[in-house]
C-alpha cells in the first residue's frame, strides 16, 4: 500500500456547528490527495442550525448520531467507514496545510502500522490557553500523564524503536500509557470498531491498541490546528460541566483508566487540585520546563493551572453545598 493507494475515511461528529463546519470541511477539501480516496462521514447529533446542510453541501454523508455525544458518535461512524484508514477529527480541529492527508498516509505503507496521530499546533488565531493546551493538553492531565501527556515530551519518556522518513514509531508499550485522544485526528488502520466499555471514551481506545501490542506512529509534519477555546473564560465553561461531572460521576472514563494506571498516576490525579492551587509549585514547574524546553508556553502553566484548580474548588463547593441543602429538604419535608 503505498501512500496515494490509502483511502481515508474523516470522521467528524458534530451537534450545531455550522459556526465553525465550513472551515473545518474547507482544510478537508483543500488537501492534495485524490478526492476518490476521501471519504467524509458526518455523525450529527440533531442539530437544529444548518450543520447539516453545510456537511451536504461540501459532499459530506450525514448520519444521525442517536446519542448526540461525540464519543459515540466517533465509534458508530468507525464501524461505517469504508476506507482502509479512518481519521476521527472534530468541529474545533483544522487541517493545517495541503499536505496533512498525504503525510498520514505515509506510515499505513508499512502494515505493522496500526494507527498514527499528528501534531496538533496552535495559531495566531489563538491566545494562551489554546497555546498551553495544544501543547501540553489541560493542566490537570498535564499533570497527572507528566512526560506522557504530549508530544512535546514523547522524546524525554519513550525509546524510539524505528524512526522512518515522515514519521516515528514510540515504544509505547514498555512505557507509562500516552495520553493519545481520537478526537485529535488520530488514524486507524480499518476494519476497526471501538473495545466494549469505551463508547464514551476518547482516549481509552488508543490505550487498548497499545496495551494489544499495535504499533502507533507519530508524524510531526502533518500539523492539525485546535482552535479549542478563546480565552481562559471560555476554558472554565467548557471544562467547568467536565470537572463537576468528575466530583459527581464515579463511572466518568477517567476514572475507569486511572483504575488501571499506577499508583503514582492515580496519586498525582487526587494531589493535582492542591498542587494547581498552591500557584508556587506551578510556578517552579514552569521555570524548570521553560529551561529544560525553551517552550514559552511553560509561562502560562501557573496561571492555567490556578485557573482550573480554582474552578474544582469552585465545583466543589457547589456540590457539596447543593447534597447538604438536598439532605436538608428531605428532613423538613
Amino acid at each position: 500500500m503505498t501512500e496515494l493507494t490509502v483511502r481515508f475515511s474523516v470522521i467528524l461528529p458534530t451537534l450545531n456547528e455550522a459556526a465553525r463546519l465550513p472551515v473545518v470541511l474547507d482544510s478537508i477539501a483543500r488537501q492534495r490527495y485524490p478526492r476518490e480516496c476521501v471519504e467524509v462521514l458526518i455523525a450529527d447529533g440533531g442539530s437544529t442550525d444548518e450543520t447539516v446542510a453545510i456537511a451536504q453541501s461540501f459532499g459530506a454523508k450525514v448520519f444521525h448520531n442517536p446519542m448526540r455525544r461525540a464519543e459515540p458518535g466517533a465509534g458508530m461512524l468507525l464501524e461505517i467507514a469504508t476506507g482502509d484508514v479512518a481519521i476521527v477529527t472534530a468541529a474545533d480541529n483544522r487541517f493545517g496545510d495541503e499536505h496533512v492527508l498525504a503525510r498520514l498516509a505515509l506510515p499505513f505503507a508499512d502494515l505493522r502500522i496500526t494507527g498514527a496521530f499528528p501534531a496538533v499546533v496552535s495559531t495566531r488565531e489563538d491566545g494562551a490557553t489554546a497555546r498551553y493546551i495544544n501543547a501540553f493538553t489541560d493542566p490537570f492531565n498535564h499533570f497527572v500523564y507528566g512526560g506522557a501527556a504530549s508530544p512535546a515530551s514523547y522524546h524525554r519518556t519513550y525509546r524510539v524503536k524505528r524512526r522512518e522518513p515522515g514519521y516515528v514509531v514510540y515504544d509505547f508499550i514498555n512505557g507509562p500509557l500516552p495520553l493519545i485522544a481520537l478526537a485529535q485526528a488520530f488514524a486507524v488502520r480499518l476494519p476497526y470498531a471501538k473495545p466494549a466499555g469505551t463508547d464514551e471514551d476518547d482516549v481509552a481506545p488508543v490505550e487498548a491498541l497499545i496495551l494489544q501490542g499495535c504499533e502507533i506512529a507519530f508524524v510531526p509534519e502533518a500539523h492539525v490546528e485546535h482552535h479549542t477555546v478563546s480565552g481562559i473564560g471560555d476554558a472554565l465553561a467548557k471544562f467547568g460541566p467536565r470537572i463537576r461531572k468528575r466530583i459527581t460521576d464515579a463511572e466518568q472514563p477517567v476514572w475507569h483508566r486511572l483504575e488501571a494506571a499506577d499508583p503514582m498516576r492515580r496519586f498525582r490525579a487526587y494531589l493535582w487540585p492542591f498542587y494547581g492551587a498552591t500557584c508556587v509549585v506551578p510556578a517552579a514547574a514552569a521555570v524548570y520546563g521553560w529551561a529544560r524546553d525553551g517552550r514559552r508556553e511553560w509561562l502560562y502553566h501557573p496561571f492555567v493551572s490556578a485557573a482550573f484548580a480554582f474552578e474544582f474548588w469552585k465545583q466543589l463547593l457547589l456540590v457539596g453545598f447543593e447534597r447538604v441543602r438536598g439532605r436538608n429538604r428531605s428532613v423538613t419535608s
